[in-house]
């Protein structure tokens, strides 16, 4: 799965916690030691902004790392995977950035994992070696010399007011040439317009190793994305850095499902790059051209009919397999079984994606409740956003009805982090079930008043 790199930032701090209590779930509860606010509260009293990176596709955050810059090593405190992003490479392109750090740097990486966890196969795999073990915890080391000569990979970092000068002075280096040959070399005039026009929450800058490389602005409309601005450094461009950009504001735009609109100088070499990266010419005023990009929506929800059934039991048969074992429940002809005497086609929406079912769910609307009766993805579907936005649709349907909405998981299933994850709360638990519920939003302004 694409994603880009952005620094953290304070408010950052309560998600990256939640993130690290659901992927250290496992480990942790294998070792009999799982204390989810224990776990919050020890990342919480050690984060620290300028140490701390997210992974980011669109507007999603898949996961995070945490580099301490020792004297003599790297310490790579965190390094944490969602559990519904795992499998897809994200770990391994992390490492990959690291070890280019580290090599910059000229110093070895360090870290140590639980003794139950995944993640020691993992650093072993790529090159980490074994120097030591504690009580709960292996230590590994990569050296120096085990790591490929590479250069640092980009990061996005917010921008603050006092960076406005530097800011404009890289956009006058990159523009310069064009706004000549566009016969606008008012170069004063520029520069003020942009200092008076500069909003820093709404910029990032593109900085590696400190050094900065460039810096895009954009702006979140009801009805569209504007990329207000890309510019990098001449000494930078056509490295690919801007396409990696483009790319996750494209992501970002699929999953808002709004267009992305921007301008171009007539004259410049940014018509090319935004052509190649799938925008259409819209029209053009004075000296601008203007584009624009529509995402394909990230699903569609169509009504199953009788003759889905097969399709919809082999998708809940593979989404469910791995939590009703793990619950020493599954048995496929039984399952199948009591699908087929459950399986209503006109309450059952599937959910396609570039035209294939990859989901389905049921919603059943009772007098004083909906209750999500089921609701399955595919795991190639999962981690792509698609579950949050069809939940975020129920949840709307639940406050447009003022209606709470409940549903039940299995005790061992990666749903319990998902729902609690999107503002649901255990109610009880029976069996091998736990049992939630979801305030809308209307009884809890109620509430409040």
């Amino acid at each position: 799965m694409p994603f880009i790199v952005y620094a953290a930032e304070p408010e950052d701090a309560d998600l990256l916690a939640n993130i690290r209590v659901q992927s250290m779930r496992e480990s942790l509860e294998a070792l009999g030691r799982f204390d989810p606010e224990r776990a919050r509260e020890r990342f919480l009293n050690s984060f620290v902004c300028e140490d701390t990176f997210k992974l980011v596709s669109g507007q999603q955050i898949l996961g995070f790392y945490v580099l301490r810059d020792r004297q003599d090593y790297i310490w790579l405190d965190h390094l944490y995977v969602h559990p519904s992003a795992q499998g897809g490479g994200i770990g391994a392109a992390v490492i990959s950035r690291i070890k280019a750090h580290a090599f910059s740097k000229g110093k070895p990486i360090r870290l140590g994992a639980l003794k139950q966890s995944k993640a020691n196969a993992f650093y072993l795999r790529y090159g980490f070696q074994h120097t030591h073990s504690a009580e709960f915890d292996n230590y590994y080391e990569l050296p120096l010399e085990s790591m490929p000569q590479s250069a640092p990979t980009f990061i996005l970092k917010r921008a603050e007011p006092k960076d406005i000068e530097q800011l404009a002075d890289l956009r006058h280096e990159a523009m310069k040439d064009e706004w000549a040959a566009n016969n606008l070399a008012d170069y004063a005039l520029a520069r003020r317009h942009f200092i008076e026009d500069f909003k820093p929450e709404a910029t990032l800058k593109v900085v590696q190793d400190g050094e900065l490389l460039g810096f895009t602005a954009v702006h979140e409309y009801v009805d569209h994305i504007h990329l207000d601005m890309i510019y990098l450094h001449p000494t930078t461009q056509g490295q690919g850095i801007g396409g990696q950009i483009v790319t996750n504001i494209k992501e970002q735009a699929t999953q808002l499902n709004k267009p992305i609109r921007l301008g171009a100088l007539r004259i410049s070499s940014s018509n090319k790059f935004y052509l190649a990266q799938g925008f259409n010419f819209t029209h053009n005023v004075d000296f601008n051209n203007y584009y624009e990009f529509t995402p394909e929506p990230a699903f569609r929800l169509q009504t199953a009919s009788q003759e889905d059934f097969e399709e919809l039991q082999h998708i809940r048969y593979t989404a469910m397999k791995e939590s009703a074992e793990a619950n020493g429940l599954f048995h496929h002809d039984k399952a199948r079984e009591t699908f087929l005497s459950e399986y209503a086609p006109e309450k059952t929406r599937k959910i396609q994606k570039s035209g294939k079912t990859v989901g389905f769910y049921v919603v059943l609307n009772h007098p004083d409740h909906l209750y999500l009766d089921m609701f399955y993805l595919l795991p190639e579907a999962q981690g792509l956003g698609i579950g949050s936005k069809v939940l975020q649709q129920i949840k709307d349907q639940a406050d447009e009805q003022n209606k709470p909405i409940r549903l039940d998981a299995l005790r061992i299933s990666r749903a319990n982090d998902f729902y609690q994850c999107h503002g649901f709360r255990v109610t009880h638990s029976e069996g091998s079930n736990n049992y939630y519920e979801y305030a809308p939003k209307c009884s809890l302004e109620v509430s409040e008043a």
